[in-house]
């Protein structure tokens, strides 16, 4: 019964003399060394133990036969007959004779080769994942606690590196980073981890730092799940994206700056020609609709060559701004003022009747358009001025701005000059 037992064990079994020598092996040992019975019992298990292995072994040997142990149970390496070394747990006892002198060793060699592979690979994607959270440290926090937040398994240096606080605060209260959290954006981040159950999220918000400094942080969550499909984890992982925001928010600044620059006069601040004609464009659809009518005003600047010729182009552009800027005073916020040429400007009187329009050319009579040459010279601006009330028969901005020009033109042929003072500027002249 005892040899039948021996030789169905599902497991490697050897019987072996006290020099080390195979006496008897079973099937399960000759196919996991990968020898045939013949063939193992011609050798020693030091001939088949890894060198790195063998003192141990030895050693626990000499331990057994000075009574100092019972047994031993070891995991080491064997060397297979193919020459691949192969991992085993090895279980040794001592049998006595009737005078109490050894007789022989019981070796239980149990493989566990797949699995030894298995804690290896184990290890390896664990020491992976560790280098790789560390790589991420510096711009990454990342966390891991149960589904309930009550207790945290993991938290990474990134939370040390971007809030500058120590990680026990965490272990003390998992969600305890809600406290640097902006306080515009608190009530938001405490509603996503105030669910129950908790949900994935993904949300962008601001922190505190340890400095006091604002930093930016996109974070991300996901439950993970267990064999039976219930919430075993939940693993956050919150990126710095301070960086990515300020360079975002400059390169907002520069579209806004360069858009404006597009649509803006240079010397003057109003609007440029492409602009003014886009507004027009938007004035006349809208008109077109059955809405109030605008009326369009040509302007040019009268002798303004002289002024350039006589105190210089610096002078003639102070003129310019001058100008600018007290006719832009006298219109309402509805109204459009903008620069189409050198000396030309047109003004938008929005939704206005004739007696509007009368009242804000009073306003230009009435107010003293004017340049200071030094503090001794004043030199007055004139200029002509021609409008058009838009109706149905003007289909583009074009044709209404021709129309208003035209207008402007033909006054000026008649002289009605705006702001001039005659003796005033021939004195200047």
């Amino acid at each position: 019964m005892f040899e039948e037992t021996f030789y169905s064990c599902p497991v490697g079994l050897a019987h072996v003399s006290v020099d080390g020598s195979f006496i008897r092996v079973n099937k399960p040992l000759c196919d996991f060394l990968g020898y045939s019975d013949e063939q193992l019992t011609k050798l020693t298990f030091q001939e088949l133990t890894a060198p790195d292995y063998l003192d141990e072994d030895l050693n626990y040997i000499e331990s057994l036969l000075k009574g100092d142990i019972n047994s031993y149970t070891l995991e080491k390496r064997y060397l297979r007959r193919d020459g691949q070394q192969v991992w085993a747990r090895l279980t040794v006892s001592l049998v006595k004779d009737g005078r109490g002198n050894p007789s022989y060793f019981i070796s239980v060699v149990e493989d566990i080769d797949e699995k030894k592979r298995i804690q290896s690979e184990l290890f390896q994607a664990d020491a992976l994942f560790s280098k790789i959270v560390s790589a991420f440290s510096d711009r990454t926090f990342i966390w891991v606690a149960t589904p309930d937040l009550k207790k945290l398994h993991y938290v990474n240096d990134g939370y040390a590196n971007i809030f500058g606080r120590n990680e026990y605060e965490l272990y003390c209260n998992t969600i305890g980073f809600i406290d640097h959290v902006h306080e515009d954006d608190k009530a938001r981040v405490l509603k996503v981890f105030s669910q129950r159950p908790l949900q994935n999220w993904d949300i962008q918000y601001r922190i505190y730092d340890a400095k006091g400094d604002v930093k930016y942080l996109h974070d991300r969550g996901s439950l993970i799940y267990d064999d039976r499909e219930m919430q075993s984890l939940i693993l956050g992982t919150a990126d710095d994206i301070t960086r990515e925001k300020t360079q975002q928010q400059a390169l907002m600044s520069a579209v806004t700056k360069l858009e404006h620059l597009s649509k803006t006069d240079s010397l003057t601040g109003l609007a440029n020609r492409r602009e003014i004609f886009s507004q027009l464009s938007d004035e006349i659809s809208r008109m077109s609709r059955g809405q109030q009518s605008s009326t369009l005003i040509y302007i040019d600047l009268n002798k303004f060559k002289e002024i350039n010729d006589k105190y210089g182009h610096k002078i003639g552009d102070k003129a310019l701004v001058e100008f600018s800027k007290q006719m832009g005073a006298l219109l309402r916020d509805s109204d459009r003022f903008g620069r189409i040429g050198g000396d030309e400007f047109v003004v938008l009187l929005y939704g206005t009747n004739e007696t509007e329009t009368a009242a804000f050319f009073d306003r230009i009579e009435n107010n003293k358009f004017e340049v200071n040459v030094d503090n001794n010279q004043v030199v007055p601006i004139k200029f002509s001025v021609g409008w058009v009330q838009w109706n149905e028969g003007i289909n583009t901005v074009q044709e209404w701005l021709d129309r208003a020009d035209e207008a402007m033109y033909e006054k000026k042929k008649r002289g009605q000059v705006i702001a001039a003072r005659n003796s005033e500027w021939n004195k200047a002249m």
